[in-house]
């Protein structure tokens, strides 16, 4: 009989650590994807659905580029010049506030939420038209500048067959892998409010 009992003892022990180390972990599950929305926030998510809607952008890398750009600062600058969240330079905008027939348009408005994501949303598919939906390709763009990506792509050290290969910038090459890895968050963090 003592035997039972302690047999008894033992498979309640087990089974009531069974079940806090379940519960523990389910908390650390919450309590890890708590800290990475703090860290991937996601501060418009109405304008960001609305506009990369409008412009067939996908919604969770207009987030990333967003995170990576400005850390959802919509005041930004950077030390370059480019502005808001989405870090749109002054010409940029000027010649984007022009293909849009924006006649009242004025650099300030680049620190509205809504123009900038509006612009960043119009520029991602002017630039996803430009390089066949390429994601790589595009965002090379969106950091080093169109003209630089067509040099790469025309050059054998940098592409096959249409594709980059190699990056000669370091840093669009970071930039490109940082928002691939932010990219990957936002779709598991914000599957709701973004599909």
């Amino acid at each position: 009989k003592r035997k039972r009992r302690n047999n008894k003892k033992i498979i309640r022990a087990v089974a009531v650590a069974a079940v806090l180390l379940g519960v523990l972990c389910v908390l650390a599950y919450y309590l890890n994807r708590a800290a990475e929305k703090r860290t991937y926030r996601l501060m418009y998510p109405d304008i960001v659905m609305e506009m990369s809607a409008e412009y067939d952008v996908d919604p969770y890398l207009v987030a990333a580029v967003i995170h990576c750009e400005s850390s959802n600062n919509k005041e930004a600058v950077s030390p370059v010049g480019a502005m808001g969240l989405m870090q749109i330079m002054p010409d940029t905008g000027g010649w984007i506030a022009g293909k849009l027939e924006m006649e009242d348009y004025t650099e300030k408005q680049l620190f509205e939420p809504e123009t900038n994501i509006r612009f960043g949303c119009w520029y991602l598919n002017y630039l996803s038209d430009k390089f066949d939906g390429n994601r790589i390709s595009v965002l090379a763009a969106y950091n080093g500048g169109p003209g630089n990506v067509e040099k790469w792509l025309n050059d054998e050290r940098y592409s096959q067959g249409g594709q980059l290969t190699d990056i000669p910038f370091p840093e669009t090459e970071r930039y490109i892998e940082k928002v691939q890895r932010a990219y990957e968050k936002y779709l598991t963090l914000y599957e709701k409010e973004l599909s």
